[in-house]
């Protein structure tokens, strides 16, 4: 007595019309290939956005570095303008100083020749 293949000791095991391949996805996520595609090309825009961000970093460092250079000299521009303004106030006390004795003097040398 022949078996069929389809029926097992306790009745049937498969249906009799099983299909022998799979229908076709209506999905494109249940391909994986554009999985695969949407993962690589978000992989590749978070690279350039790292890239964006550790160029951000060094701009910053850059400009950080030029900005205490900037405030440097404007700090020595500072320094020295007071110092030429102090120079320039100690040598007009002492022209001034020296003008009012020559005066003195010279008001002394016409008074006593009269």
């Amino acid at each position: 007595m022949p078996k069929d293949p389809q029926k097992g000791p306790r009745g049937p095991t498969a249906p009799p019309e099983f299909p022998i391949t799979p229908p076709p996805s209506s999905f494109p996520s249940a391909e994986y290939s554009y999985i695969l595609e949407l993962v690589g090309t978000i992989q590749h825009e978070l690279g350039k956005l790292t890239e964006a961000v550790e160029s951000l970093k060094v701009q910053s460092k850059d400009q950080a570095k030029e900005l205490k250079d900037i405030a440097k000299d404007v700090h020595a521009f500072k320094f020295g303008l007071k110092l030429i303004g102090g120079v320039f106030v100690l040598a007009s006390a002492i022209i001034g100083f020296l003008l009012n004795h020559i005066a003195e003097v010279v008001q002394a040398y016409l008074v006593t020749k009269k």
